[in-house]
């Protein structure tokens, strides 16, 4: 039986690591949701959530055109602009009154474009990123940093809270992608510290067993640290699976706020740096652990 927020129909554009487990939680708690699938190959990704009820649509306007609120999932603004500014994109089928919420990654600056523009056909608009991993997304427990109207954010939060632990409401449009870039330089940050260290570790012949012990014991200890001590000890990458692609696509981003900002971005730039030359190493594909390769490479360590 469906309740009373479930009246609503809710599209998904987006629909990999992190949007999948979203939508399988909105669908579950007896929502209509409409999905974003381009290709049989898409379809097939989801064949699960269609045979429980989704309704599988070929364009972002066809989204638009159905859904009371769309949820985007994406990689970053270029692919957030192309959903919703193409020829086939949200603004073409945008219903008034809709609620459009971007949960990618995105510059605040381009979210501040999309939102005038969803604002112009009478839709309304929310930046949500998210904090969390896949393993989040398909147990219902992301973390989601809201920018936009608080009343907005108060009608769609029966919805958030399908498939969110946390939901913190950040300031005006572009305070969550804001505060999203803020947060990914601390994680990133703090990865690409611990792969340079335990790098060099290894070049000076320090037991890495030893050292992760003593990280875990003392101030150094962190989140990061426990996704990545896996990789150093028995090179299992699956507890941070994020690509080194991503981290450099939002250290970037990060890079571009802060120089939009006149910030002091010393160890911003570093950073930045660090995920560039990874990706020049041929290690876009792999996740964020990888960034050790990259510091053993340069380091003059032979590749397993």
């Amino acid at each position: 039986m469906r309740n009373s927020e479930s009246s609503q129909k809710i599209g998904f554009i987006g629909l990999g690591m992190m949007g999948r487990g979203m939508a399988k939680h909105v669908l579950d708690k007896g929502h209509s949701v409409a999905l974003l699938l381009r290709s049989k190959e898409n379809e097939m990704h989801c064949a699960d959530l269609l045979a429980r009820g989704a309704q599988s649509l070929k364009t972002a306007a066809e989204v638009a055109a159905t859904a009371d609120v769309i949820i985007i999932c994406v990689t970053g603004s270029p692919q957030v602009e192309e959903v919703v500014f193409s020829e086939n994109g949200i603004l073409q089928g945008l219903k008034p009154g809709c609620v459009v919420v971007d949960c990618s990654t995105s510059l605040p600056d381009s979210t501040l474009r999309v939102a005038e523009a969803i604002a112009a056909k009478n839709g309304k608009f929310l930046d949500a990123a998210m904090t969390g991993t896949p393993k989040d997304a398909d147990e219902g427990t992301v973390n989601l940093l809201v920018g936009g109207d608080k009343e907005v954010l108060e009608n769609v939060r029966p919805v958030f809270d399908l498939f969110a632990k946390n939901i913190y409401y950040c300031g005006a449009v572009s305070a969550g992608h804001t505060t999203k870039l803020l947060h990914q330089f601390v994680v990133l940050g703090n990865a690409a510290i611990l792969a340079e260290a335990f790098s060099c570790a290894s070049k000076t012949g320090v037991n890495l067993d030893v050292l992760c012990d003593v990280i875990a014991s003392g101030g150094a200890n962190s989140t990061a640290f426990q996704r990545l001590r896996p990789y150093v000890i028995e090179g299992n990458d699956q507890l941070f699976r994020f690509s080194l692609a991503n981290a450099h696509k939002d250290m970037h981003y990060y890079a571009r706020m802060a120089g939009e900002a006149k910030a002091v971005s010393f160890i911003g730039d570093a950073v930045h740096n660090a995920y560039t030359v990874a990706g020049n190493l041929g290690l876009k594909t792999q996740f964020v652990p990888h960034l050790l390769r990259s510091f053993n490479i340069l380091n003059g360590a032979k590749e397993a």
